[in-house]
């Protein structure tokens, strides 16, 4: 191959190579189907009523993860119902009954679900403040320390 050749090969390989990364990716990208939302969302509560609160919920392909803070083993959850999808200032989101014990209480809470591989499942309330940049206020304030 001459050296004319080798140039306009290396040359279509970079164009072909480089065209392919110009696709920027959107936020819209990162949005799952609600049938694969909800399934990703039925599957982290069923981990829950089981006993386990692990960030990652086992048998999900794609993977699913969870933060929740309100899903701690001191509550455990005896049953859920998912109610429907909901509107909120999130893409896909879910509002679900929950049946906690220790102690008995029954509860309303809205589920986020994003992603593709691997799909977050968020608490609403807990979605919103990794959104708005916020976290959790302590409940007391830390004692200065002793001289």
């Amino acid at each position: 191959m001459s050296g004319r050749a080798r140039a306009g090969l290396a040359a279509a390989t970079l164009v072909a190579a480089f065209s392919g990364c110009s696709r920027s990716q959107k936020n819209q990208d990162f949005i799952p189907p609600e049938a694969a939302a909800r399934a990703a969302l039925d599957a982290a509560l069923r981990a829950w009523s089981r006993g386990d609160t692990a960030q990652t919920v086992p048998e999900t392909d794609p993977p699913g993860m969870v933060i929740d803070e309100r899903r701690v083993k001191t509550r455990p959850l005896v049953g859920y119902t998912i109610l429907g999808q909901v509107p909120a200032d999130a893409p896909v989101c879910f509002a679900v009954q929950l049946k906690l014990s220790n102690p008995t209480e029954e509860v309303r809470e809205r589920y986020v679900v994003v992603g593709i591989d691997p799909l977050w499942v968020w608490r609403y309330d807990d979605y919103l403040m990794i959104t708005h940049w916020s976290h959790p206020m302590p409940d007391k304030k830390p004692e200065p320390p002793k001289r």
